[in-house]
């Protein structure tokens, strides 16, 4: 069984680098030079099907939909909806609402955008924000991946956690941003087979053994949701709130969204896409995931409301999972679609980091003094970079749950209001920059606070459980800063 996982694993890197590879022989062959432009637009020529894929691709990866999103139903049963899924949703109609605005600006990323209208130091002072959100969830990708798969590489998790850096480094390197839309593709049919059969493979060991009405019945032993309350709003009503308060501001200025619906070949392809991708993961990241969740309560149930230590607190489900219920040509397959499912966030979060470092930081600082050539190794470099980090990072990652509540906190808190300012004639410089350096710095400040429970005696009790009453905290303080500022500059 290890030799086939290894078999699988070292066949499927060679396609997605192959992928790589090609694109960069492709454009040699036509002696082209590729640009910076280029190479993270894909020439701004995306169909909708790659626009829409390769959404859908990013967001159904191993930490999000499925070990973080299968943790979330089995700790919550059906309320736990409202805690990714649904603030998910939201955030797609958002962003087809808003594809024409964002694409009549012409900025490829949110700090060229602010750089545009208020000028250069605003452009340097959001990049680091960006690169250290998507540094962290590229980081707990990886992470998740490892955890899952070290036990069917018969590996430790540090040295599976460097075999899948090492491969997405690769290819992307070569390939730049279209080969991660090209990667994306083929990566959206495996992680959809992954999450399908593990729903069928969940669900037909419930029905063998325990009757599908055992599914419902479950929720009654999730061991975090609230008693006594309607089984929709498990999580408690302020979870809820500050969860879609935590996410959807933020989530709806995300770069990685952003950068496809701009390199769409027109808006009614973006709009397409974005649609596409809402459908996908209404399926692949709500329904499927919380068919697993309640099917593992079902087949490793709590005992006295604690998860067994076979299951990491739930993370392990899938491997648990995989172990227990199917044979091994099955196994050999759902690693690849787990592989699949991990390189395909990995490379878009890298790809963020990578383009806020060289376009946002660098480039405009060396904009006439290197030639295209030089700037487009840099940005290849700069890709290679990105995902060590990630890599960096995944081996200090204990907790999903933190991971993606502070980065996600970061893009409401930080990059929320100075991007909305823009399209406000009135906003200034000076709100900006005032609402750039206190939105980050107060998230750090009040999550260390919260962390070490240093704000329990100022909290209200509906918000002391929660754990992330901090965002709400720092995004105050933000806006305070934006408020103030803009009173002193008309006084």
């Amino acid at each position: 069984m290890t030799f086939l996982y290894w078999l699988g694993f070292i066949g499927y890197s060679l396609v997605v680098v192959g992928i790589g590879w090609f694109i960069w022989w492709k454009e040699k062959r036509r002696g082209k030079v590729t640009d910076t432009q280029t190479y993270w637009a894909a020439e701004r020529d995306l169909s909708a099907w790659s626009v829409g894929l390769s959404i859908s691709a990013s967001m159904m990866s191993i930490s999000w939909s499925c070990v973080y999103g299968v943790q979330l139903f089995y700790w919550y049963g059906l309320g736990a909806v409202w805690l990714l899924i649904i603030p998910w949703l939201l955030t797609m109609a958002g962003f087809w609402v808003l594809a024409p605005v964002f694409r009549k600006i012409g900025a490829f990323s949110q700090p060229e955008l602010i750089g545009r209208r208020f000028g250069p130091r605003a452009r340097q002072l959001l990049a680091p924000t960006l690169m250290f959100v998507f540094t962290v969830w590229g980081g707990a990708e990886i992470y998740a991946a490892g955890l899952t798969l070290a036990p069917f590489l018969k590996l430790s998790l540090p040295a599976t956690l460097l075999l899948i850096a090492l491969v997405v480094a690769l290819y992307s390197y070569t390939g730049g941003f279209e080969a991660v839309v090209s990667t994306d593709k083929l990566q959206f049919v495996l992680v959809a087979f992954f999450i399908t059969a593990m729903a069928i493979i969940g669900g037909s060991a419930v029905l063998q053994t325990h009757g599908w009405e055992s599914l419902w019945h479950a929720q009654q032993v999730a061991p975090k949701a609230e008693s006594g309350v309607n089984p929709l709003f498990s999580p408690g009503i302020a979870l809820v709130i500050l969860t879609i308060f935590a996410y959807l501001p933020g989530w709806l200025v995300e770069t990685d969204v952003w950068i496809r619906i701009q390199a769409a070949r027109s808006t009614r392809e973006a709009r397409r896409g974005v649609t596409l991708a809402a459908i996908n993961a209404f399926l692949f990241v709500g329904v499927l995931p919380l068919v697993i969740g309640l099917a593992a309560l079902v087949l490793y149930p709590p005992v006295q409301g604690e998860i067994p230590a076979r299951l990491q607190d739930g993370a392990f489900i899938f491997g648990a999972l995989m172990a227990d219920y199917t044979p091994i040509w099955l196994n050999l397959l759902l690693g690849i679609g787990l592989l699949a499912a991990s390189m395909s966030t990995v490379d878009t979060c890298a790809n963020v980091v990578a383009l806020s470092f060289s376009y946002d930081l660098v480039e405009p600082a060396i904009r006439h003094r290197w030639s295209p050539e030089q700037k487009a190794r840099m940005a290849r470099f700069s890709s290679v970079g990105a995902i060590g980090l990630a890599f960096v990072y995944a081996l200090f990652t204990e907790s999903l749950w933190d991971v993606f509540y502070l980065s996600s906190g970061l893009l409401t808190t930080t990059v929320f209001l100075p991007v909305i300012g823009t399209f406000f004639k009135r906003t200034s410089r000076r709100q900006v920059y005032a609402s750039l350096v206190v939105g980050f710095l107060a998230t750090v400040l009040f999550y260390y606070l919260e962390s070490r429970s240093l704000l329990q005696a100022i909290e209200p009790r509906w918000m002391e459980g929660t754990g992330i009453g901090y965002i709400l905290y720092a995004f105050i303080a933000a806006a305070m800063a934006f408020g103030v500022t803009a009173l002193k500059i008309k006084s």
